[in-house]
């Protein structure tokens, strides 16, 4: 159990990290938006006064992405909660999974479809970095990893259940 509790810890601190950068990321996004001139600091090596549509639609994105992450973050956290009062098997664990792996999942087509029309409307190539490869198989395959985790918890409550019936 202590290192569910470092787990839990860990989440927590990523969490809050997560909604700082959120707090602070929508409001620059709307100064993007509304105040160019007054922004001290340079959006893909241009100043943020000279962003246009497509960049400020690419900026919504990833925040549209970033928050699908937080929630996911959220929920991971709701999970562990529960594992720490034993209730391991319980309906909300298997809900929460397949929704931190769809959350996951849809956070990075969000991202990846924006950046790709960020690229094409902006003129320029779209390279494939073998970072990038690596990046989106750990993604998609963690989102993947926790909505197979659910169905896996889901057929043990199962079995668990029967199992509970016959004795």
């Amino acid at each position: 159990m202590r290192n569910l509790s470092i787990l839990k810890t860990l989440a927590s601190i990523l969490f809050v990290l997560c909604m700082i950068g959120i707090f602070f990321g929508v409001p620059c996004i709307l100064m993007v938006i509304f105040l160019p001139g007054s922004i001290p600091f340079k959006i893909n090596g241009e100043p943020a006064g000279a962003a246009g549509v497509e960049t400020i639609i690419l900026l919504f994105a990833v925040a549209a992405g970033f928050g699908f992450f937080t929630y996911a973050l959220y929920l991971f956290k709701k999970v562990l909660e529960l594992f720490e009062k034993k209730k391991i098997f319980h309906d909300d664990v298997i809900k929460n999974l397949n929704q931190i792996g769809k959350a996951i999942i849809i956070g990075y087509f969000i991202i990846s479809v924006a950046y790709i029309f960020h690229q094409l409307l902006i003129g320029k190539s779209i390279e494939i970095s073998t970072n990038a490869i690596t990046d989106t198989l750990l993604t998609l395959g963690l989102g993947l990893f926790f909505m197979v985790l659910s169905e896996v918890f889901l057929i043990a409550k199962g079995l668990k259940e029967e199992n509970d019936l016959t004795v």
